[in-house]
Formats: structure tokens, C-alpha cells, sequence
């Protein structure tokens, strides 16, 4: 956030200087004055990170609306691994939610990695495998959503959880004539009136089921290392994006691309970034990179989310970037309808 933004928001408020201070404090318990606030706007001083956090989920919130929620679809996806997918996933839902949207995360990948970090144990996940209340079960018809869908510890986010038994969907669903590509899309269709916004952490493949989540969405987000191989990866994934647009879902588009783990003194990731905007930057919005940080690693580690461990964490300004563009996304999506 830079100091005109700042003082957009305050302005947006209706606050003078010495209110926003005022209004700082209470968010931060510390003792700022009109002064500091004055040197952040004018950009004498950087705004300390965990307030930035804070005032950038501010910058998002959700005002009452009357208008219906309708679970507007963002599928997070690209076939190579290692690429931050659940990271921006979760920290995604996380943000949107705390900005007030109700937000259904659905975890599409084997792995369940997501599911953990939103704070379903391991044990659970066996369990609810055992059970039948995983997204493979509602995926293949053995049970409906509803009975899969979970709360989180984070106020308006919930979780569809996944586990290795959707491994099987990508070798069962093939077979599923009627169904095949678009069985996520319909049991999400039940839920949409529930939810704001619905985000998919897909499987790092092109199988059946990433298929499925790109069918079901209205928004593809691509999030890229900054490294050679994961660049190729996204004009094989983008070539898959612009089948899917023509043969199953014509409304599908690509939101943007989220280059990621950037350490901005490695000569290699510089020039990783380079290629990005020369290959996409003129066709595509390419969103502010997401730094190397060893709190993604430690938070991966402690089974948390990142940006609820800290607010201020490298990157949140990437995510509220991304919450924003697919906020202002669904605005546009909304008048579409009105007018129809």
C-alpha cells in the first residue's frame, strides 16, 4: 500500500489525520500520532507490516449488500508441482474471508495439504475418509456436499476436504458418461447461493478431476515459480485453459498470473520475472510476486496459514491484489446478470 493509497482510504472514510491515528491505534494498540501518519502518506516512512496487513483486509471489506451471493469460482491450478498453489489457495480464501466474504475453499488435490492448513487434522481426514465425507465421495455421487463441507476456525471460510481417495476419481470419472467434466461443476451449483466466492486448490496434473475444477470455474488463477521450468508449464497450462474455454466452459477466464517464491537478488529470479512480463504481461495481468520467505515454510510446517499466523507476512499485498481484482471481477460478472 503506498501513502496515496493510504490516504485514499482515509479520505474513503471520511477521517482527518489525526482520527486515522486514532483509528490506527485502536487496530494496533500502538500510540501513533498524526505525524507518523502524515510521514506514511507522504512516504518519508513505510508503513510497518503487520498494520499494512491490517489495512489492506480493511481496504477489502465487504460492505451489506442486498445483492444474492453467487459463489463466484476461481480454480488455482497449474500441471507442475511446487509452485505454490495451496499457499496461494489458502491464503486467498483466508484474505477474502476476512474482508468479510463467505468463502468455501475446495481442496482438489490428493494430497489434502489444504485441508490441514485450514485445520483439519490428519487423523480427521482418515476418519472422514472412513466415513465418506471427503470430496471424493460428493465428487462421484456417494454422498451429497452438504455432508462433506466443513467449518474452519476462520470466521466465514469453509472447507470441501479432500485425501488420497481422489486419486481414484481421475481413473473413475472418465467412465461417467453423463458426468464425466462437469460433476464438480454441478455439485457446486447446490452450494453457490451460500457462498461469495469458491476457490479450487488443484492437483498439480491435467487429470480429470483439474479438469473438472476449470470446468466449474469462472476464474483461473496461475501461480508460477520464478524459475524456468514452471514458466513452460504455464503455456502447456494455458494452451489446456483455452481448450476447456471452447469445448466446456466459455466463461471461463484467466483472472491472471501470480509469480511466486521470488527472491528479487537472484540474478535467475529477476530474469524468471523478466520472461514473465515479456511472454504474458501485455495479454494478462501479472500480479505483484509473492517474495521467498521462510514464514510460508515455517507455517507450512506448524499445519497454519500464513497470513493467520501474520497479517503482515511478505506477499499479502499480492493476495489483497488478487482478492481485489476477483472482488471487482464479480462486480462486473453481477451486472452481466442484472442486465440479462
Amino acid at each position: 500500500m503506498t501513502g496515496d493509497q493510504l490516504k485514499a482510504l482515509r479520505e474513503r472514510r471520511g477521517l482527518t489525520q489525526t482520527q486515522m491515528a486514532a483509528f490506527v491505534n485502536e487496530l494496533t494498540g500502538r500510540k501513533y500520532d498524526k505525524q507518523r501518519l502524515s510521514k506514511w502518506e507522504t512516504g518519508k516512512e513505510a508503513l510497518p507490516r503487520d498494520l499494512l496487513g491490517r489495512l489492506l483486509l480493511l481496504d477489502l471489506e465487504r460492505p451489506e449488500s442486498p445483492l444474492p451471493r453467487r459463489g463466484t469460482t476461481v480454480a488455482v491450478g497449474l500441471q507442475k508441482g511446487g509452485t505454490a498453489k495451496t499457499a496461494t489457495s489458502i491464503n486467498l480464501a483466508f484474505i477474502l474471508a476476512r474482508a468479510g466474504n463467505r468463502v468455501l475453499l475446495v481442496d482438489a488435490d490428493p494430497q489434502g495439504n489444504a485441508t490441514i492448513h485450514v485445520g483439519v487434522p490428519q487423523t480427521d481426514i482418515v476418519a472422514l475418509t472412513e466415513a465418506g465425507k471427503v470430496l471424493y465421495h460428493a465428487l462421484m455421487g456417494k454422498t451429497t456436499l452438504d455432508e462433506v463441507i466443513r467449518p474452519t476456525s476462520v470466521e466465514g471460510l469453509d472447507v470441501v476436504p479432500s485425501s488420497i481417495a481422489l486419486a481414484s476419481a481421475d481413473t473413475e470419472l472418465p467412465g461417467n458418461l453423463t458426468n464425466a467434466q462437469t460433476a464438480l461443476a454441478e455439485i457446486l451449483d447446490g452450494v453457490k447461493a451460500r457462498y461469495d466466492v469458491i476457490v479450487i486448490d488443484c492437483a498439480p496434473n491435467l487429470g480429470a478431476v483439474t479438469i473438472n475444477a476449470l470446468t466449474a470455474a469462472d476464474y483461473v488463477l496461475v501461480p508460477c515459480q520464478a524459475e524456468p521450468h514452471a514458466i513452460l508449464g504455464v503455456s502447456a497450462f494455458l494452451d489446456t485453459v483455452a481448450k476447456i474455454q471452447r469445448r466446456l466452459n466459455p466463461r471461463l477466464e484467466v483472472l491472471g498470473i501470480l509469480p511466486t517464491m521470488v527472491n528479487p537478488r537472484q540474478t535467475q529470479d529477476r530474469s524468471s520475472l523478466d520472461d514473465i512480463q515479456r511472454l504474458w504481461g501485455n495479454d494478462r495481468r501479472v500480479f505483484p510476486p509473492v517474495p521467498r520467505a521462510t514464514i510460508y515454510a515455517q507455517a507450512a510446517g506448524a499445519n497454519v496459514i500464513t497470513l493467520d499466523a501474520d497479517i503482515g507476512a511478505p506477499g499479502v499485498e499480492s493476495y489483497a491484489a488478487i482478492a481485489s481484482a476477483l472482488l471487482t471481477a464479480t462486480g462486473r460478472l453481477q451486472e452481466t446478470v442484472d442486465a440479462a
